[in-house]
C-alpha cells in the first residue's frame, strides 16, 4: 500500500512540474499563418432528368406518362455589404 501510495504521489507531482514547464513557456513566437478565403461561387452539384410510363393497379386502369428534371445547387451566403453612412452638414 506504502509503495503504491509512493508511486502515485512521484507520478503526479512529476506530471503537475511538466505541465507548470510547459505553461511556463514563452508561446508568442508561435504564430499561425494567415489564410485568405477563396472567393465563394454558386456551384451546380448534380442535374438530372427522368421520364416513363406507369400502369396503374386494376383492371380498366390507366397508363399514365410521367417527366421530371432536377438540379441541386450549392449557394453561397449573402454578403451584407455595410451601410452607406450619410455625412453631417454644418452650417458656417
Amino acid at each position: 500500500m506504502k509503495k503504491s501510495l509512493v508511486i502515485l504521489v512521484v507520478l503526479v507531482s512529476s506530471l503537475a512540474l511538466a505541465g507548470s514547464v510547459f505553461a511556463y513557456g514563452d508561446w508568442g513566437c508561435y504564430s499561425m499563418p494567415s489564410v485568405k478565403k477563396p472567393p465563394c461561387k454558386d456551384q451546380v452539384l448534380c442535374k438530372g432528368k427522368a421520364k416513363g410510363m406507369e400502369k396503374l393497379c386494376g383492371p380498366c386502369a390507366p397508363t399514365i406518362k410521367w417527366s421530371g428534371s432536377w438540379m441541386t445547387v450549392l449557394k453561397c451566403p449573402a454578403v451584407d455589404k455595410p451601410a452607406k453612412v450619410a455625412k453631417a452638414k454644418f452650417k458656417k
